[in-house]
């Protein structure tokens, strides 16, 4: 497998870092064993948007490992990354192979992007959204770190609809175009589902096996399918480590390497 103009695994290989957690060494942290809250099925949307906790401050600096499972038209496989990580500006990750073999580098820092395929020795560079709109996929905005760990923020002035599953709670927005799923024993969202105006399902992500890091809930794996474009990926935490003395943001490029100016 191989980074290709039309390939997607580099951009979901940068959220690998927002899988992170604030732990202090290299454990992925201790099971739950949460409860139900004596208040359940009764609490309002106000109640669950206030229990749902904001991004940490213990993701700030990061180095994490990770294995992914990639399935799609223009690739499937597996692999691994090693992610650098500062929030909010800076992200690196290299990607290995089977075998041992580094196919490629991401790296955004600022308003600069660099994704270096390293089997093909091509550097592509520019801002973050012009070399996405020409290696599809090629870079994950550091934006998305949220997103990937389950600590969104569904927006207070909506007029969710509560409803419950079981043991769980369904936040569900009023033209029905995204739905928020609450684990109240440990108030953290377990599935993110967005579909269009006609229910056509265009993103759904699961968030399980959740462990406590000190202070700090975190899920230790998440899936990501997009059905209209036949995608699905899996990402698993290997190793963690937060506030590392050194983090690594060099491309380190071969010299004789092409590069590619995409431009702002």
């Amino acid at each position: 497998m191989r980074l290709r103009a039309k390939g997607v695994f580099p951009a979901w290989l940068a959220l690998l870092v927002l899988i992170g957690s604030g732990c202090a060494s290299s454990s992925p942290g201790v099971d739950l064993d949460g409860e139900l809250p004596s208040q359940f099925p009764n609490h309002t949307a106000e109640d669950i948007l206030e229990r749902l906790p904001p991004y940490p401050d213990e993701l700030s600096r990061v180095f994490a490992e990770s294995r992914i499972a990639l399935s799609s038209p223009e690739e499937s496989g597996r692999f691994s990354a090693k992610i650098s990580y500062v929030h909010p500006e800076s992200l690196f990750v290299r990607v290995t192979f089977p075998l041992g073999i580094e196919g490629a580098r991401v790296l955004v820092a600022g308003d600069t992007a660099w994704v270096y395929d390293r089997i093909e020795k091509v550097i592509w560079t520019g801002s973050p959204e012009r070399v996405a709109a020409v290696l599809p996929g090629a870079v994950a905005g550091t934006e998305l770190v949220g997103m990937a760990t389950g600590f969104e923020q569904p927006d207070p002035e909506v007029d969710w609809d509560v409803t419950t599953d079981s043991t769980l709670y369904l936040l569900t927005h009023p033209d029905e175009t995204i739905r928020y799923t609450v684990d109240p024993a440990n108030w953290r969202i377990v599935v993110v589902r967005e579909q269009d105006y006609d229910g056509n399902v265009i993103e759904q992500r699961w968030y399980s096996d959740f462990a406590k890091v000190e202070e700090t809930v975190l899920p230790r794996r998440m899936a990501l399918s997009r059905p209209g474009e036949d995608l699905r990926i899996s990402m698993a935490l290997r190793r963690i480590e937060m506030n590392p003395e050194n983090l690594t943001f060099d491309l380190d490029p071969d010299d004789d390497v092409q590069w590619i100016d995409l431009g702002r």
